[in-house]
Formats: C-alpha cells, structure tokens, sequence
C-alpha cells in the first residue's frame, strides 16, 4: 500500500507543474509571436534609431512582412489564452506557484508591449 501512495504523490506532483507550465508557455509563445510582428517594422525603426537601420531592414523586413498579421492573431491569441489561465489559477496560488505567476506576468507584459509595437508601426 506504501508503495500506491507514493505515486500518487508523485503523480499529483507532476499533474501540478505540469500545470504551472501552460501559462509561462502561452506567454513565451505570445512574445516569440508578438517579437515576430514587430521584427516587420517596429524593430527596424528602433535599429534605425541607434544608426542600425540598414541592418534591420535587409534581415527583418522582406521576410515577415508578408507574415505580420498571421503574427499578431497568433500573438494575440497565445496572450490571451495565458492571461486567462494565469487568472484562473490565481486564486490557488502558492509558494512555488507564485513564481511561476511572477514568470508568466512578465511574459505576458513583454509580449503586449511587442504586440503593441508590431500593431502600430505595422
């Protein structure tokens, strides 16, 4: 019987990062999506700004241009679904959990302020 409750144990361990991980990965995917719809205009006129204009265009430019709005929906949608579950799971939040929101949080604020970007200038 020892033996039955140690993997429960460990199952329930491992339900739960597993958990704590849909958030930070939605996030990261929303801001690798979102750093991809400003890689079309917004990161070339950053460039441009410390003298690297040139640079941006040549790399960024005519490949995601064509891209961009497929970028912002999928960005978007990556943000919104981690916002959702990192609200959801808000309320049993704890210890470790907490860190994993701090995570998700700054994911999520990097990504709106990409998204932003990338909506703007695109």
């Amino acid at each position: 019987m020892p033996d039955d409750m140690s993997s429960e144990a460990v199952s329930a361990s491992r339900r739960a990062s597993l958990l704590a991980i849909g958030p930070i990965a939605f996030a990261v995917g929303g801001a690798a999506a979102a750093f991809g719809a400003a890689s079309c205009c917004a990161i070339p006129m950053l460039l441009g700004g410390i003298g690297l204009g040139g640079l941006g265009t040549v790399l960024f430019m005519p490949a995601l241009a064509p891209l961009q709005p497929y970028l912002l929906a999928a960005a978007l949608g990556c943000l919104a679904a981690a916002g959702a579950l990192l609200w959801r799971r808000q309320s049993c939040a704890r210890g470790g959990a907490r860190t994993a929101s701090m995570i998700t949080l700054i994911g999520l604020a990097l990504g709106t302020a990409l998204l932003a970007l990338g909506f703007v200038y695109g």
